[in-house]
């Protein structure tokens, strides 16, 4: 009897033995993938305003509609990406998810009192100052959360980090990449409008919005291959 129990001992020290622990499972980041799953999302509204002529006939209309859309998207994947980066423990199982929802909270809060302060930098470079202000506003409402609001999520509201960041020396994360993708891709979005064409998609806001749109997915796509490599090589 006493070899008899001793054997399912030694089976079960040994099956023990031979599972992986926590330690030994290798864990995935799931930053990357959650950036370019966000990529392929603003891929489409960046598509269906470029390919539909409702932003070209009415780009009030066409920016309101899709304001909360945009909204949605930025916060569904910014949290996504924020409560994945942490890997709470049973004690605080719910403290990251929090975190994250109140901080996306508060920088959806600062982007919306920034977006005035964003209408008069476009006014500042070029935009008509009493002609086209819902689209120009409307412009800066979406500029600002493609720009403001993932970088107000992830950099830390003291003066150094966003010093470095206006500075082009902040953190080469994916959100500011995808900020970086977002200005170059208005400012060049920018270009056609003063061009004498006379293309009804040349009315302003349409190119930028377009350019802002396109830049932000581009940007995205590249910032999260470079995290994914920089995972791998680590």
């Amino acid at each position: 009897m006493a070899r008899t129990k001793a054997m399912p001992k030694k089976l079960t020290s040994s099956t023990n033995s031979a599972l992986p622990t926590n330690s030994q499972i290798p864990r995935v980041s799931q930053l990357p993938v959650s950036w370019l799953a966000g990529a392929l999302i603003l891929a489409v509204p960046a598509t269906t305003v470029f390919l539909s002529s409702l932003l070209a006939h009415n780009p009030t209309r066409t920016l309101a509609i899709s304001l909360p859309y945009t909204i949605a998207i930025q916060s569904i994947s910014i949290w996504s990406s924020t409560a994945k980066s942490t890997t709470p423990t049973k004690k605080t199982a719910k403290k990251p998810a929090r975190s994250a929802v109140s901080n996306v909270i508060l920088a959806l809060i600062l982007t919306v009192l920034l977006t005035p302060v964003l209408h008069i930098v476009f006014v500042l470079f070029g935009a008509p100052v009493t002609i086209g202000v819902p689209e120009t506003f409307l412009l800066a409402a979406h500029v600002a959360l493609l720009v403001l609001f993932p970088l107000l999520c992830t950099v830390p509201l003291d003066a150094n980090s966003w010093g470095l960041v206006f500075a082009l020396r902040g953190p080469w994360t994916a959100n500011y990449i995808a900020s970086l993708g977002t200005v170059i891709g208005a400012w060049l979005g920018a270009v056609p409008i003063p061009l004498d064409w006379d293309r009804e998609w040349q009315r302003w806001p349409v190119t930028i919005v377009v350019g802002a749109y396109v830049g932000n997915a581009v940007g995205r796509i590249i910032g999260g291959a470079l995290i994914s490599k920089k995972h791998k090589s680590a």
